[in-house]
């Protein structure tokens, strides 16, 4: 996966990932460089937007250098804002409920899955309580032992309560956050990977840049 651009020697597999940003669409670019990495590899992929459209997702991946020839093992559902299908998802376990084929989307099973993208898991429980959120969770990390499939999931921080925030992080195999620092009009972004499963917490973050090309690490500077 493309975590091993942001200094990993080891990125788990089967695991569930939250990948947290203070604020914009960094976490959304990310996605892309893991969706155009994976499809080279004939991995099967299922992508949530909770933001934007089918299409808007597909032509941002074009935008990104993908074509539709190229995306066969992709499946996209656009417009999703309804946490209880994606706790139908969580309490059937391995199957996608009949919720989803309202666009006539062709369904699969988990198991048939590699890689599991949900943009954005934080906003689609604003409004549920927390023991939805952790049942949520839960199901996703036993789902991931299951069928071998890896759960990312996208979270604005600051979106859900402090305590639902600090249970996520808790739970979760892995954590990535995007952070950006304003001082004198200059924007600085940096990676943070607090936590990630069968490796040690890193001890700096890793300064990074947005190009056309995606997300490119900058390797000669470091912070504390």
């Amino acid at each position: 996966m493309v975590l091993t651009n942001f200094g990993l020697a080891y990125v788990p597999q089967a695991v569930v990932l939250l990948v947290e940003e203070d604020l914009g669409d960094t976490k959304t670019v990310f996605f892309q460089n893991v969706v155009a990495e994976a499809l080279k590899t004939d991995k099967r992929i299922y992508f949530i937007s909770t933001k934007y459209s089918t299409e808007d997702v597909l032509g941002q991946l074009r935008f990104f250098g993908l074509k539709d020839e190229n995306m066969d093992g992709l499946t996209v559902v656009g417009n999703f804002t309804d946490p209880l299908t994606l706790l139908d998802i969580c309490y059937k376990r391995k199957k996608l409920c009949d919720l989803f084929n309202r666009d006539n989307i062709p369904l699969h099973n988990i198991s048939e899955l590699d890689i599991f993208i949900i943009d954005s898991f934080s906003s689609l429980f604003l409004h549920e309580d927390l023991q939805n959120l952790t049942e949520a969770l839960q199901s996703l990390i036993s789902i991931s032992r299951e069928t071998d499939t890896t759960f990312l999931l996208a979270a604005d921080m600051g979106i859900l309560s402090e305590r639902s925030e600090r249970i996520t992080r808790s739970m979760v195999d892995g954590i990535i956050q995007f952070r950006n620092e304003y001082l004198s009009g200059k924007i600085s972004r940096y990676i943070n990977i607090p936590k990630m499963k069968g490796t040690l917490p890193m001890n700096k973050m890793m300064a990074y840049n947005i190009t056309n090309q995606g997300i490119m690490v900058d390797t000669r500077e470091r912070v504390g």
